[in-house]
């Protein structure tokens, strides 16, 4: 599998909300997450059980995204994107792309791969979730489960890459309609970093 591909593509945001199949489940985590015009959210990634990356993401419509992870700060305004790295103190300026691979949402799951799936609402004792089954084999995994919480944003997703591999996303604080300044998604330069303009 190209772990590195699907770990990265989950969570690029797409900003133009599909409408979902015939699962009233994935129907109300769509129109939950519809509502919103901004949220932030505390996630994990684990790969096989060992956790890869901690963090905090802040979304704002239209494709205003903030994420805050130990050693990178990751921001675009929906103009443009600046990946700072803290540790190196450089930060990389880049024209805003709605396909870039830096860019991270929580709701492609939601939106985007169940139009390209197999969508089933499944019961197991007393958790509910969405099974997706990708229509082409060609895809860079096997299934997903997509655990709502009681409110219907998003609790956990399990990810079984074509090589059995497991990827888990956890999601916790989920705190919608903050009404964000949208100062929170721009960046300024500290004092002293390296530069790389890549407009």
């Amino acid at each position: 599998m190209k772990m590195k591909k699907i770990i990265i593509a989950f969570l690029i945001f797409v900003s133009i909300y599909p409408q979902g199949k015939d699962v009233p489940l994935l129907k109300a985590m769509q129109n939950k997450f519809s509502s919103l015009h901004d949220f932030s959210v505390d996630f994990s990634q684990e790969v096989n059980g060992r956790i890869l990356m901690t963090g905090k993401l802040s979304f704002k419509k239209e494709n205003m995204i903030r994420l805050e992870l130990k050693n990178m700060l990751m921001i675009s305004n929906g103009v443009t994107n600046w990946n700072y790295n803290k540790k190196d103190k450089k930060v990389i300026i880049s024209n805003y792309d709605e396909e870039d691979a830096s860019l991270f949402s929580p709701a492609k799951f939601v939106f985007d791969y169940p139009n390209q799936c197999k969508v089933k609402e499944v019961n197991e004792g007393d958790k509910t979730y969405i099974l997706l089954t990708p229509n082409s084999s060609a895809a860079d995994f096997k299934y997903a489960k997509v655990y709502p919480t009681s409110d219907q944003t998003l609790q956990q997703v399990i990810v079984t890459g074509n090589d059995g591999s497991i990827i888990t996303f956890r999601f916790s604080n989920f705190r919608g309609n903050r009404n964000f300044d949208t100062e929170i998604f721009s960046f300024q330069i500290p004092q002293g970093t390296k530069v790389i303009d890549l407009r």
